[in-house]
């Protein structure tokens, strides 16, 4: 540049207003701010009025200027050539202006090739502004966090909030039988803030291990499963990496690696039992490695899997399908259940974890037996006193009792056997937790609502004919059930409103059921009426009411088109 101009950069606002308010013509003090600040460029002045004709402004050009420069100088200091000597110079001249984000190129990869060279006092400067601090090149943030780890915790709840709150993480965690396990795997793990959390890492020991004591000290105060999916996507994912400085440093890696095998393969046998068991070997009941095991087993996807993997045993029983050990079997995925059962109480207070439940063993999988000896029986057939004494117990008691009977129940609407859900049903609503729930509610409710969306996701693809045409389907599924139900939980009544959606979706059902149709418009009052609603949820509730009614007014000509009378209310 031939250096007559002069710089106008940095916080320029008060200048350019003294500028502004000190002249007497504003249009000729502009014309005075772009002769005296503008590009410093060889016949720049003859350019300006052809790139006006082509109706680009002043700040287009700049920026585009700046840009460019920004990318060349970027690509110079990365050169091998560009050394220690060449740093200190551009650095003094570029670093006063990291704030302004245009500017902040050419400081970041001086900060990232020069790092160890960076003094304490810059580092002062960089925590000092988040806005700056989030562009920093990842080894600066690890040199910070790792300095200082209240600092990193502070970085990171936001992350672990956006996690927990992730509507398509949430939907995966309520789905108890998806339609190809390898895919959810796939889905949680490749998920951005997943990646994001794997970034921050950077395949650095001492950072995955504050991460991990960050989840431990999160869940301690609010125990989420979403926290142990976390935590286990994350280690599996430095396996899939073959990470080993990680690997080795971690102790749940062995018991993570196996219990991921099982659930690829949906199969959990003597071979892969004696291998979980090796993780248990010289770990006492009480201490902190026991405590993270427990928050293992907690994962939804894991906990899932054990649960029917003890059905799927108990049914072997009752068919008299041979099965080697088949009371260790089911009593070793109860046990790693318990586990899970009480993570929170283990993480929170290096508490050690009672046994299982001798109930379970000595009559509640039993009384499972007994409900699937007479799953053949009429639907007016009624459950034994004895097994609904039981099973009533459990349910209020224990969450393992709860996963493995809504196991059970996802079983039976997958095989159609309304008249065994006729008789299961009635238990589940027997035994939601009052609103005054404290102990376990967390886990307790979101067995409960996973059951149910699941529920709903397998008749909305199966069953919507039989659930209008068929009085025993209408009456057990959804009048009975479904419809009492939306009172406990705004994601259940969201869930209802989307099942009412599914019948606009195929002509061929609303055809096939004629006049039938319009008990839809007396579910849709009932639903908006009873329906649980929330602040929080008000909005979503109201957005898919419309959508429901736009589209039965828009399948085949709105022939079949509802309007029931208390959405118009809401």
């Amino acid at each position: 540049m031939a250096g007559n101009k002069k710089l106008l950069i940095g916080p320029a606002e008060e200048q350019i207003r003294v500028l502004l308010s000190q002249s007497g013509d504003p249009l000729e003090a502009i014309r005075a701010i772009q002769r005296d600040y503008g590009l410093d460029l060889p016949g720049i002045e003859d350019m300006y009025p052809l790139l006006d004709i082509c109706g680009y402004s002043r700040l287009e050009i700049h920026t585009a200027c700046l840009d460019a420069l920004n990318k060349a100088t970027v690509a110079h200091v990365r050169q091998p050539s560009f050394q220690l000597e060449h740093f200190h110079d551009l650095f003094q001249k570029t670093f006063p202006y990291i704030h302004i984000p245009l500017m902040q190129p050419i400081p970041m990869a001086l900060l990232q090739k020069f790092e160890r060279y960076i003094g304490e006092e810059i580092i002062e400067r960089l925590k000092s502004n988040l806005s700056v601090f989030d562009n920093c090149p990842m080894n600066i943030k690890q040199r910070v966090w790792k300095q200082d780890e209240h600092f990193f915790q502070q970085t990171m709840i936001n992350l672990l909030n956006d996690y927990h709150h992730d509507s398509s993480l949430q939907t995966l965690a309520l789905n108890l039988r998806p339609e190809s396990y390898q895919e959810m795997i796939e889905e949680r793990r490749t998920h951005p803030i997943v990646i994001k959390v794997m970034d921050t890492i950077g395949q650095d020991p001492q950072i995955y291990m504050m991460f991990m004591k960050m989840i431990r000290i999160v869940f301690e105060a609010t125990p989420y499963p979403s926290l142990c999916s976390l935590r286990v996507d994350i280690l599996m994912n430095f396996h899939d990496l073959d990470c080993e400085p990680i690997l080795d440093l971690d102790r749940c890696h062995q018991l993570v690696w196996s219990l991921d095998t099982c659930v690829r393969n949906q199969n959990m046998d003597d071979t892969i039992i004696e291998k979980i068991k090796e993780c248990f070997d010289d770990v006492k009941n009480g201490t902190p490695l026991y405590g993270d095991f427990a928050m293992v087993l907690m994962d939804p996807m894991i906990s899932n899997f054990l649960a029917s993997c003890i059905i799927k045993w108990l049914r072997s029983s009752v068919e008299n399908n041979v099965v080697e050990n088949l009371e260790e079997l089911t009593n070793y995925s109860g046990k790693l259940l318990n586990l899970a059962e009480h993570a929170p109480n283990a993480i929170a207070h290096n508490a050690k974890i009672p046994k299982l439940d001798k109930d379970l063993k000595s009559k509640y999988w039993n009384s499972i037996c007994s409900v699937m000896i007479d799953e053949d029986k009429d639907i007016n057939f009624p459950m034994k006193d004895s097994d609904i004494e039981v099973i009533t117990a459990m349910l209020r008691r224990s969450d393992i009792a709860r996963k493995v009977f809504v196991h059970y129940l996802v079983d039976r609407t997958q095989e159609g056997d309304v008249s065994t859900l006729a008789r299961c049903l009635p238990l589940i609503i027997n035994t939601w937790p009052a609103p005054n729930f404290e102990e376990e509610g967390i886990i307790y409710r979101q067995t409960y609502l996973s059951f149910i969306k699941t529920m709903i996701d397998i008749v909305s693809k199966r069953n919507l004919y039989e659930c209008i045409a068929d009085m025993r389907w209408r009456k057990v599924i959804v009048e009975d059930f479904l419809l009492k139900v939306v009172s406990w939980d705004c994601r259940i009544h969201e869930q209802m409103i989307r099942f009412l959606a599914e019948y606009f979706v195929d002509p061929k059902i609303l055809i096939k059921l004629g006049p039938q149709v319009a008990i839809l418009i007396e579910w849709a009052d009932i639903t908006v009426i009873n329906g649980l609603k929330d602040e929080k949820f008000i909005d979503s509730l109201r957005e898919l009411y419309r959508f429901l009614l736009s589209r039965s007014a828009t399948v085949l000509n709105g022939n079949f088109s509802i309007n029931p009378p208390a959405i118009g209310q809401q």
